[in-house]
């Protein structure tokens, strides 16, 4: 009973630090535009990657051999490897403080590498690089893998790598769902995900207010999504629930949809435009004349690109970012 006591009480504490470094991940990341949050992201990834694959060589070869070490100089332009260090190491220092200079300079480090490490891509990676490192130190290949085979073949890991690597069996599964969608399929139902969220987003005000669609709200409705007519229009779950179901049958068919809502949870558009409806939305809709509500896409360009004053608004919670 005690060990039981104390492992929930693990957990527990687990849970809070988790959800204290997201509030501040959130909280960074409300300073920056989102295509600058995911392009830093994807930086990040990529760079990751990179590091991975010059660590997994290294330790193979127990030093550095001299092509690698031109290929590490001529990405890295400037770096200075130290003799007492490893050299992905000085990697890793030499990106933070430049290819990260600016997110370190301004604040908001924390609101890039907090999500971009629970990407899907990120795990997979360290997945196939906690494998390479394994085969690597019984034998080592007569030829390394170039950087773009290896991600290749990192991209196409197969379900048994991923089974014998120390992921979690539930990211493990994500993972493995978003090998069968495919990085293009993915990213295209992660847009439409975040596109019809946000336009359920924008209804929310009006249904949860149990007021009638009228205007122009009813016939953007009816011309954005006309299979939806039969919908209960006063329950806003009922809206979101439908509108997801009118969408993603291959996903579903084929077992990729969890991947679909888990990266689309993750991504700073999405954020954006929740941080918009709960911080502000929510309260200056116009309650007296619904029908003169913004069209959605004016709607959604300033949800997109708003920055609550002060980037730490009261009430902000990650549990809001959830939906």
């Amino acid at each position: 009973m005690r060990t039981q006591g104390r492992i929930r009480s693990l957990n527990s504490l687990e849970r809070r630090i988790e959800s204290a470094a997201r509030g501040e991940a959130e909280r960074q990341a409300r300073k920056v535009p989102w295509l600058t949050l995911l392009e830093y992201r994807k930086q990040y990834i990529e760079w990751e990657a990179f590091t991975l694959w010059v660590h997994a060589i290294e330790e193979a070869e127990h030093h550095v051999p001299e092509w690698l070490g031109r290929k590490v100089e001529g990405r890295c332009p400037g770096m200075q490897a130290k003799e007492s260090e490893k050299l992905w190491k000085c990697l890793d220092t030499w990106k933070q403080k430049n290819v990260f200079a600016k997110p370190n300079r301004e604040g908001w480090m924390r609101g890039v590498s907090f999500f971009a490490v629970r990407e899907l891509a990120y795990a997979r990676n360290w997945a196939f690089w906690g494998y390479c490192e394994r085969q690597w130190s019984v034998r080592r290949p007569a030829f390394y893998p170039s950087l773009d085979k290896w991600k290749s073949a990192a991209d196409n890991c197969p379900g048994e790598i991923l089974d014998s690597s120390g992921l979690r069996k539930e990211r493990k599964e994500l993972v493995k769902a978003s090998g069968r969608a495919g990085r293009e399929r993915l990213e295209q139902a992660v847009g439409i995900y975040v596109e019809i969220e946000a336009f359920a987003y924008w209804l929310r005000p009006i249904v949860d207010a149990r007021l009638p669609l009228s205007g122009r709200v009813l016939e953007e409705f009816r011309n954005r999504y006309p299979s939806l007519e039969t919908c209960d229009a006063s329950n806003w779950d009922q809206v979101w629930a439908c509108l997801r179901q009118s969408h993603f049958q291959e996903a579903r068919a084929e077992g990729w949809l969890d991947a679909v809502v888990y990266t689309a949870e993750l991504h700073p558009r999405r954020m954006k435009v929740i941080d918009y409806w709960l911080l502000y939305w929510a309260s200056h809709w116009p309650k007296d004349q619904p029908a003169l509500c913004p069209p959605f896409e004016e709607w959604r360009c300033k949800a997109e690109s708003y920055i609550p004053n002060g980037c730490d608004p009261e009430g902000a919670s990650s549990v809001s970012l959830r939906g």
